[in-house]
């Protein structure tokens, strides 16, 4: 009986209301072929090239080091909270803002899944029929399809995700070496980027919020992934490989390729090769095992609201992917996502603060919110943090997404010790209901 609820919990709810039992938790090497599937993105070629047109080669590598070990430390220290707990990313932030606080990040989250999903729907389409010149359907349907192939994968869960990855991660790792190869070669072997000097520099402050910046909303669900790992070596070791592979190598290939031929967009500068097609299909698996890790998310996000509400255990995991994608496609199609992309960006910025603010309860508070209505503790250290990064970015100083996280953390533990019972809204027992 346990073995059958165990598995409709897998398949139909993807444990998205209890942790993720210890037997149904996934090897090594599965978990780090899953995980890296979401951060091998094209994106990652274009960040790359920024900091590589805008420093010297040496500073450019400084950056992009620098950037992903910030990076790869926040996916090992949350990983290993999930790990601990068997919980989602929304679930987990319960246990730092209560209830109602984690609503309000979940929607975040949520929106922002959609929002990207869309964004990079639109993007493929217009790829498609640039490479294409025969392909008769317009921009907009084809945004769908191509929405709902990404929905394929979310709509069975980790299990999906782990389908595409397999072959995905391979494929794109293999095709975009070939196309870094194939640049290398008309250029001498990137012989000249030494002594690259840049005629429009960045500062380096700039150059590493790029880098972790662009990265910091995937770094925070990633605990939706590292709730299945068997053990805190295997996120450990996931999470170096998956942002080694998918992060740092594909921002040094953008970086070379923009040194060397002057072009920072990566399937730009193969098609200007003549390899055209190489970019195109690494286009696929790239996108592919990042926007279904997107609507998988974006799922699990709405999930911790659903659970309170009068559906709680009523809606399949199937069905919320559905509506997430749908929604995505919706707005592709109509073009909806280009008049609320700027505040789903202007979120991505009040995202930033939440790892620090759940590391911080799980390793130096250590008492979960999970109980109470809202933790207003919480709410004011999110908005220190925000405010912070917002400041860091402004006058140019140091990493501002890690202020922001820094500043956050701080604060909560703080704030905690401080005045937490003042600020702290629990649920209210029977017996004071009752009275």
């Amino acid at each position: 009986m346990a073995s059958n609820q165990n598995q409709q919990g897998e398949s139909a709810y993807e444990y998205a209301f209890e942790e993720v039992p210890k037997d149904k938790r996934k090897k090594l090497i599965n978990l780090a072929i899953v995980l890296a599937g979401y951060p091998i993105a094209l994106s990652n070629f274009v960040v790359g090239g920024e900091v590589g047109a805008g420093l010297t080669f040496s500073n450019a590598i400084i950056a992009l080091l620098f950037g992903n070990l910030l990076l790869i430390a926040l996916v090992i220290l949350t990983g290993l909270i999930a790990f601990k707990t068997g919980l989602s990313t929304a679930f987990l932030s319960k246990r730092a803002f209560g209830k109602v606080g984690s609503y309000i990040f979940s929607i975040m989250l949520a929106l922002s899944s959609i929002t990207w999903v869309s964004l990079n729907g639109d993007i493929f389409s217009r790829l498609i029929k640039s490479t294409f010149d025969w392909w008769p359907i317009p921009v907009s349907l084809t945004a769908v399809i191509v929405i709902i192939m990404w929905l394929f994968s979310a709509y069975r869960g980790y299990k999906g995700l782990a389908i595409v990855s397999y072959l995905g991660v391979p494929a794109a790792l293999i095709l975009s070496a070939y196309g870094v190869y194939k640049v290398g070669i008309t250029t001498n072997g990137f012989a000249d980027v030494t002594k690259y000097v840049p005629s429009a520099p960045i500062s380096f402050t700039a150059a590493t919020a790029s880098v972790v910046g662009g990265w910091i909303f995937g770094v925070t669900i990633t605990p939706d992934v590292c709730r299945f790992a068997k053990r805190k070596l295997h996120v450990i070791i996931a999470g170096l490989f998956a942002f080694v592979v998918g992060c740092f190598a594909f921002q040094f290939s953008g970086a070379l390729i923009a040194i060397s031929t002057g072009e920072g967009d990566f399937t730009v500068a193969m098609s200007a090769l003549g390899i055209g097609l190489v970019a195109f299909f690494t286009a696929v698996f790239c996108l592919w095992t990042t926007q279904d890790n997107n609507i998988y998310g974006g799922s699990l996000a709405l999930q911790n609201i659903i659970k309170d509400s009068s559906f709680h255990g009523k809606i399949k995991h199937k069905h919320i992917a559905l509506f997430i994608a749908g929604l995505a496609a919706l707005f592709a199609a109509s073009g909806v996502y280009e008049y609320i992309l700027p505040i789903t960006q202007a979120l991505s910025y009040l995202i930033v603060p939440v790892p620090g603010i759940v590391i911080a309860e799980e390793f130096f508070v250590k008492k979960t919110k999970s109980n109470v209505i809202l933790n207003k503790t919480a709410l004011f250290s999110w908005a220190i943090g925000g405010i912070s990064g917002y400041l860091s970015l402004t006058f140019n100083f140091f990493v501002p997404p890690f202020v922001a996280i820094i500043a956050a953390g701080i604060a909560f533990i703080t704030l905690e010790k401080l005045v937490k019972k003042e600020l702290t809204t629990r649920v209210p027992s029977k017996k004071e209901i009752i009275r």
